[in-house]
């Protein structure tokens, strides 16, 4: 497949020009210099026709572009082509076509304006799309023209989306860089670092795993400077946790809030699989301690509609293959059910236990929630007894219970009171 990079110096227009190829996945387009700082991609596909379009970080002068170009190189990706956005042409670009030109690459050249062929060097470049009324037209059929599939009776590729959501500073760039083994998302402890939501595929086990790194949300109003940005990056951030298959909820574990209950909360609420993965872990001395007080203050003050899926690690320090392992479990996981759907049976687990209790103080449910936590499934269970004069008969028989009414044959859990 051929990828097209749209390159040029900063405020030329080249978000502008990834938005009106992209309807969907539209990037940050503002007159404020160095908006975009990230690689964006996004596929353009019709019945007829697959490309990928790049937007990319505007450059001041040759250093920069230099920078810009190792970057993609990076990404070793084949069939490479540039369109080279300007306004004008200058003696920069010149210098920086040559460079492109020199390392045997396929430059479009592109303007939103008309620029009359006798002001560059049109053997530069493969084609022109600066001398017409609509020079966009033109390109969009060129591109729809060059890249005709050839095969249409390709099989769909089992795809699966995962947007990485979270506050800002949890560290969702430096975990997405860990999963691609790139520097593909610029990181940086200054708030919002990332504005536009990078997205990238990789292989895994027979599967296309595409990530997206979305905006941070930023808790306090009062740190919320740049409110054009934030507000356009949110809406790109919502529309991918609405497309995925997989929402990872990144969480930082010195920095814990009553605004982490509330986002788990409503992402549960979408009835759609999520994980909890509280990143940083490394930072904390005492790690076993800690993560016992934390599943304590979620089971004590959650009101969650979906099971919870909780996984601590660091983002620098965790194996690319620990995590990805830890998503693929949750892509497959048999254990996930709706709390409302698990409180629903309580009635008649009630019912069942109050048939093997005799001569004795009737044991009765309140609540149930479902937790994984680092791989191990538990149910919590809220009830009139306390946990140490809970016979284990009950335990016994209530284990049973809920293998049988969840479909839970094969899969280890154990029971939390």
């Amino acid at each position: 497949m051929n990828n097209y990079f749209i390159i040029g110096k900063v405020n030329e227009g080249k978000s502008h020009l990834f938005n009106l190829f992209s309807k969907t996945h539209k990037t940050i387009s503002n007159p404020k210099a160095n908006t975009t700082i990230d690689v964006i991609r996004k596929n353009i596909l019709s019945e007829n026709f697959e490309y990928n379009i790049y937007d990319t970080p505007g450059f001041y002068k040759f250093s920069d572009f230099t920078d810009l170009l190792n970057k993609i190189s990076t990404l070793k990706l084949e069939n490479i082509e540039f369109i080279y956005l300007i306004s004008s042409f200058t003696n920069e670009d010149l210098k920086i076509c040559k460079k492109l030109h020199s390392k045997n690459y396929n430059i479009l050249l592109f303007s939103f304006n008309r620029i009359d062929e006798k002001d560059y060097i049109s053997n530069l470049f493969n084609e022109n799309f600066t001398n017409y009324a609509d020079n966009f037209s033109l390109l969009k059929k060129y591109l729809s023209n060059k890249n005709k599939k050839q095969n249409l009776n390709v099989k769909n590729v089992n795809k699966k989306t995962i947007a990485i959501f979270g506050k800002e500073n949890t560290g969702k760039s430096t975990l997405f860089n860990k999963i691609m083994n790139l520097s593909f998302s610029k990181t940086s402890p200054h708030l919002h670092t990332t504005r536009d939501s990078v997205n990238w595929d990789i292989q895994y086990k027979n599967q296309t795993l595409e990530f997206i790194d979305t905006a941070g949300f930023i808790r306090s109003r009062s740190k919320r400077k740049n409110h054009d940005f934030e507000k356009l990056s949110l809406e790109q951030s919502e529309y991918f946790i609405k497309k995925s298959s997989l929402i990872i909820l990144l969480l930082d574990a010195n920095s814990e809030s009553r605004l982490d209950l509330s986002l788990i909360g409503s992402l549960s609420r979408r009835n759609k699989p999520f994980l909890v993965l509280v990143n940083k872990i490394d930072l904390i001395d005492n790690k076993t301690l800690y993560q016992h007080k934390f599943l304590n203050y979620l089971s004590s003050n959650h009101n969650y509609y979906s099971s919870l899926n909780i996984y601590f690690i660091s983002a620098l320090k965790s194996s690319k293959s620990k995590i990805l392992q830890i998503v693929n479990n949750q892509l497959h996981n048999k254990f996930f059910f709706k709390t409302s759907y698990l409180n629903k049976i309580i009635k008649s687990i009630n019912g069942e236990l109050g048939k093997i209790q005799k001569n004795s103080k009737e044991f009765k449910i309140y609540f149930i929630t479902a937790f994984t936590v680092n791989q191990k499934n538990y149910f919590k269970i809220s009830c009139n007894f306390k946990k140490n004069n809970i016979k284990p008969h009950i335990k016994s028989y209530l284990s049973k219970i809920l293998i049988r009414e969840l479909n839970l044959k094969g899969v280890n859990f154990n029971l939390i009171f």
